[in-house]
């Protein structure tokens, strides 16, 4: 149970967060530690990022390509390669056929494959590694 003062804090803390657009706060002292993360404004900067990128994309585009994206099937942090010193899965500009692995998303500590649905070229990749990633949010653009 946190005590009203704790309580009190921790709004405060939120109510920053929200006023000044900040990803994440975390404030700790000698025997307590809170960290706040703003996962709402993080992921919205995100598709405002990727909707802009995308639109961009296709005005400077004078010819039609058909271009695709590869949403993510799961809520998880996104890795592009098997361990830290491998080479990513795939680069911009590769070739992808249907089932190879593109990239790993960890979810509750399981590392799960993901696989690309289609054939085609990875146009452009849309997250970090890193990155965390929800549910439908789009991975790459394949064409």
């Amino acid at each position: 149970m946190i005590d009203k003062k704790t309580s009190n804090q921790i709004d405060l803390l939120i109510r920053k967060l929200k006023d000044n657009e900040l990803v994440s706060i975390k404030i700790s002292n000698k025997t307590n530690s809170i960290e706040i993360t703003n996962a709402i404004i993080t992921n919205l900067k995100n598709i405002h990022q990727t909707q802009s990128n995308s639109i961009n994309q296709n005005s400077e585009s004078e010819e039609t390509v058909n271009i695709l994206s590869i949403d993510s099937p799961m809520v998880g942090i996104v890795y592009m390669t098997p361990k830290p010193s491998s080479p990513p899965f795939i680069k911009s500009g590769q070739k992808v056929k249907k089932g190879d692995t593109i990239c790993l998303i960890e979810a509750m500590k399981t590392f799960n494959e993901i696989k690309s649905d289609k054939d085609g070229v990875i146009k452009s990749i849309l997250v970090k590694n890193g990155e965390a990633v929800e549910f439908g949010q789009p991975l790459f653009e394949i064409s």
